[in-house]
Order: structure tokens, then sequence, then C-alpha cells
């Protein structure tokens, strides 16, 4: 410690500055320098450096903080997908609205993949190596109608290009991969097999005998002999600019490029991408109409039926139709084996449902017999398979089948009625706002009660001065079906029952029910519209502005028949008979969402059909009429 003590000595007083301080330790040759021995003093440091260790300090706690204020954001995102993808489905979805109670149709798709087409040992053009064309453009998420347009459409293009249709099932939601999806308040199945809905070529069925057009596959064959590999793609936007198709490009020349293209291709499996080739903009405009004469005279419309599940649903209602219906059961020879049609293979139908109360003597309504499925802690059966073993002729093995040949004849004496409710009537104002005509096939010009949109617009959402007019033709309340219900009477004086297909409430279809059993040829009486109010305004009594529907009206399509209607009677007639809706028939639990089809298929064989113009299960109707030869004068419009 002596070098202290001389550091002491020589410098008594404290040091002005530390620069005079490292000078004099420098200046004796006996000490060593600061920097081989200890570190500073931190009085000595430099201030920058403390000031940079302070940033350095603060800028990493900014980053802790940072940190710690995202991991609130992940939890709240975490806790999202938890609740909407895993707790809401599968917690409070099935609490709230109970299990779904859809049915599933494994059996029936495992039955598609059995199709005899799907078999490796069969010939060009069918088999490993045949040709086949899928639209996987197809468009989903839409109605059965909306959807069965298109796809009858897609598959008579691939029947004009000799290649094998992929037909897909009717797709409600393509995104999940549950079985069931709510869609509002209900649920519904996001996927059903094409066969439930349909049969015939579309669906896998048999083309006439010597026909050598390949049949139709489902999409897990298509998949199994088409790898992505060996697919030629064809985007519609490319195509479609290089035929140079526009918003008022007709339908008929669409088909056919495609058609053409299709057909001349060597190419063995061929995707079609992007947007859909005939969008539903294109099919319900008058566009739509050009294609008629080829699809009419094609086996996708001749050989068209529904699938055996709809035709046993038909069958076991056609008896409430007549006046005796056990003479009927008698006379008709069965659909099904008896085996297949008892109730043991369908849930048991709701037996409780209320009776409704018609003040009338000679008509009682029935329960709604509409099953519906209740739910229980087991999970509901699938449908019977055995329904789609035919005795009578079959689509997918008969080459002789035709669409007529599981239909019964006219039921005499019956007119169908649509009437859409529900939130048809947001679309019908919808429709005024933007001066629509009628949609798809009822816009052919030789129909009767054709709509001419008016040329002035309405107003936004129909609000304006045509407001009444769509309202009339779209949305008809009860003393305007009363009354022209009572017009087609005197044109058609042998009908005596109304079959409604409605989706109405049941308080507002009763209503309907008694209103026309009690009309007669005097006064209406007005029971209300649907929601407690009276409605007075109506259509003219033809809207053709014609009494009579005139022989030598529009040209006639070939095949269609046009006849001179009885004159209207001279005495008048008391109220209808009998009047039945969609509630009345009954619908078994396997049946519930098909039940539509049940409706559109007694519809097309009642004597006389009378349709809204805005519908596209209407314009389908109107199709299946048309293409059984249906009299012009038996097809009419509010």
């Amino acid at each position: 410690m002596d070098w202290l003590k001389s550091i002491r000595a020589a410098a008594p007083a404290a040091p002005s500055s530390s620069s005079s301080n490292y000078e004099l330790l420098h200046s004796s040759p006996e000490l060593p320098t600061p920097s081989s021995t200890r570190p500073r003093p931190s009085h000595t440091r430099n201030r920058s450096s403390i000031s940079y260790g302070y940033h350095r300090v603060r800028l990493r706690s900014n980053s802790a903080l940072a940190s710690l204020a995202f991991v609130p954001i992940v939890l709240l995102g975490l806790g999202f997908i938890i609740y909407h993808f895993v707790f809401r489905i599968y917690v409070v979805d099935e609490f709230v609205y109970g299990l779904p109670d859809v049915p599933e149709y494994d059996e029936y798709f495992a039955w598609e993949d059995r199709l005899p087409q799907h078999n490796s040992t069969l010939e060009f053009p069918e088999g490993p190596n045949g040709r086949y064309v899928m639209f996987s453009n197809q468009a989903w998420g839409y109605g059965l109608n909306n959807q069965l347009q298109e796809i009858l459409l897609l598959s008579h293009i691939s029947y004009l290009s000799q290649r094998s249709y992929v037909f897909q099932p009717y797709t409600w939601d393509a995104k999940t991969k549950a079985n069931a999806v709510l869609d509002g308040r209900s649920w519904r199945s996001s996927r059903i097999p094409l066969n439930v809905f349909i049969s015939g070529p579309t669906a896998g069925g048999a083309f006439a005998k010597g026909d050598p057009t390949p049949r139709a596959v489902n999409v897990g064959w298509w998949e199994k002999v088409c790898p992505p590999e060996k697919r030629t793609v064809l985007d519609v936007r490319k195509e479609h600019a290089l035929w140079k198709v526009d918003s008022k490009t007709e339908g008929k020349y669409i088909l056919e490029n495609w058609a053409e293209k299709l057909k001349a291709m060597q190419d063995l499996c061929v995707e079609v991408t992007g947007p859909t080739i005939l969008d539903f903009e294109l099919i319900a405009s008058p566009r739509i109409l050009s294609t008629w004469p080829s699809l009419s005279a094609s086996p996708i419309i001749s050989r068209f039926a529904w699938s055996t599940l709809i035709q046993a649903a038909v069958h076991r209602n056609l008896p409430i139709f007549h006046d005796r219906p056990s003479q009927l059961a008698q006379d008709e020879p069965p659909l099904l084996p008896d085996e297949t049609r008892t109730p043991l293979l369908h849930r048991k139908r709701n037996t409780n449902a209320p009776t409704a109360e018609i003040e009338s003597s000679t008509t009682t309504t029935t329960p709604d017999r509409r099953s519906t499925y209740h739910g229980s802690n087991r999970r509901p059966p699938s449908p019977a398979l055995s329904s789609l073993s035919l005795q009578s002729s079959n689509p997918h093995t008969d080459p002789s089948f035709t669409s007529n040949s599981t239909t019964s004849p006219t039921i005499k004496g019956l007119i169908a009625v649509h009437l859409r409710r529900g939130d048809f009537k947001m679309h019908c104002h919808w429709l005024a706002d933007r001066i629509e005509p009628f949609a798809g096939w009822n816009q052919f010009p030789f129909l009767l009660d054709r709509f001419s949109p008016p040329e002035s617009a309405p107003g936004y959402l129909g609000r304006g001065k045509n407001h009444e007019l769509y309202m009339s033709r779209c949305w008809p309340e009860i003393d305007q079906i009363v009354r022209r219900l009572r017009e087609i009477r005197r044109l058609h004086p042998g009908l005596e029952r109304v079959f409604v297909l409605t989706n109405g409430k049941k308080d507002w279809v009763d209503r309907l029910k008694r209103a026309l059993v009690q009309s007669g040829d005097g006064p209406v009486s007005d029971d209300g519209a649907e929601d407690g109010s009276s409605s007075t305004t109506g259509p003219p009594s033809l809207p053709n502005g014609e009494d009579t529907p005139s022989v030598d009206g529009p040209q006639v399509p070939p095949g269609a028949i046009r006849v001179q209607p009885v004159p209207p009677p001279a005495t008048s007639k008391a109220g209808w008979k009998e009047v039945l809706t969609s509630k009345d028939l009954e619908i078994f639990w396997t049946e519930r969402e098909i039940d539509q089809a049940v409706d559109m298929e007694i519809a097309r064989r009642a004597e006389v059909f009378l349709g809204n113009g805005f519908s596209s299960l209407t314009s389908n109707i109107v199709m299946l009429r048309l293409s059984d030869s249906t009299p012009i004068e038996n097809i009419r419009y509010w």
C-alpha cells in the first residue's frame, strides 16, 4: 500500500477532473496501467455509455409489454375458434336446437358406388379408359330446383359430347365435412346422394338399348380412374372469351359449343373449372328457351324419373286424391315389394298432430302428417335401401325404361296450385324492383297467361306503382286465389279437388282451405290475407286478356297438345269438393328432406296445374308436363 500513500501525499486535494488522475497514474513508471488491473469505478465511466444502457433496458421492457399485450389477442382468437367450430356446434347448437335430426345416407352412397358401370373390366368408352367429364364448377348452396335445372343441362351436354357425366350429390354446404348443418333454426343434410332425389341417365341410369353413350358415374369412380395427373382442365373464362360469350348470348350457342368442344377432344378425363357454364341468370332468362328443342328430345328428359324413394311416397299418397282409395290400391300394381311399403322401415309418423277445424259439412282437414323427428338418445336410422328395388321398370337396369314407365294416369278432377310463402315475399318485392319477367321454362311464348314486365321502374323494393301487379302474380292473397280458381274451374268444369303445394303456415293454410271449400260461383268470402289484413285487389279474369284460350294461339311445340276448352257451365257450382295441401300428405321421416319432389310429381300428374311464373319449382313442373305432352290449356299461371 506504499504506492497509495505516495499518491495521496502528492495530491492531498480532490482531483479536479478525471483526466488529471488518469495522467497521474500513467506518469508513474512503477504502477501498471488501469486497463491491466480492475475496471474503472462507476463514477469514472463515460456518461454516454450509461445513457445507452438505460435505453437498452427500456427497449427490452417495451418488447416484453408488447408481447404481453399480444397474448390476450391470441387467447381471444383461440377462444373464438374453439367456441365457433367446436363448442357451438357440438354443445350450444345441440343444446338449443337439439341433435341433428337428418338421415345418414351412407347406405345410399355405398349403393351408388356399386353401380354396374363402376367396373374396371368394362371396355371403352366406359371402364378405366372411358371418356369422362367432371363439372367441378357445378353450383351448390341453392335449392333443389335451382340445382336440378343446371344438373339436367350439364348432363345433356355430357350426352351430346358422348362422355360419361360425373354426377355429384345434392350439396347444400360443400365446405363442411359434417353430415348436418344448421339452416336458420333447423338442421339439414350438407350432402344428399343424387339417387335420393332422381334416377335415370343423369344419376347413373341406363340409356336406351343400342345407345353408345357411356353411363354417368359418381365422384368416387372419377377420382379412381381419373387421378389429377390424368386430367385435362378447361377454364370456363378462357373458353367463353374465345367464343365471345356475353350476357346476351343464347343458351343454345353455349350448349352446342361445349358439346362440340368436349366431343372433339381426345383426352379421356376432362375437368371443367371456373364459373358455372350455364349460370342461374341465364337459366332464369328467355335465353334458356333456345336449348329446349335439343333438351326435350334428349334421353336426359325422356328417361327422367324421380327416385324410387319419392315414387314410393307418391304411390302411398295417391288414394287421398280419389273417391275410392281402397279400389285404387287394388287396381294399381305396387311400385315396391310389400315388405318395403311397411312403416316399420321408416320412422313412425307423428300421430299427435293437432287437427285443423274447418267449418264445412262436406270436408274436414286431416292432421299434419308430415312426420318430424323429435330426437332421442340414439342416432336416427338411415333410409331403407330396399326402396331402391322396384318390381316395375327400373331406370338403372331396364333399357326399355321411359319417364312414363312408373307414372300413373292423369289424376282426373284435380287442380294442383303452387303457392309459395315464407321468405318468398321479399323475393317478389325484389322482382318488382328489378322489373323481372317470368323465370325459366315459364317464358315459353305458346303458354297462356303470359307476363310482360312493365316498362317503368316500380321503385325501391317494389313499393312503386307496379307493386300490386307483381304481387298479384307472385304473392296472391286468399281472395285473389279464390277468384282465380273459380275462373279456371269455369274453363274446366270437371275439376272437383284442389291440391295446394305450399310452405305456408298452418293457420294461413287453414283459412285458405275454409275459403275454398265455402266458395261457389257467388261472392267471394274473404278470409283475410296471411298477415291478417284483407286484400281486394286481384288480377284480371285472364292475364292474357282472353276469356277463353284461342285454339289458333301461339305456335305449339312438337308433341304438345292444344284442345278447345269446354264452355263454362250455365248453372252455378258449389265450393270445391275437397282441398288438400302439402301438409296433408303422409311423409315419413326418411322422406322429409325430399318431400318437395313428392309435391312436384303430384302436380305433374294433376289434370290442371296453376303455377307461379317466377318460381323454379313451377318451371320444372312445366318442363315435366310439356315432356308428357300435357295439353297447353292445362298449364296456367296466376
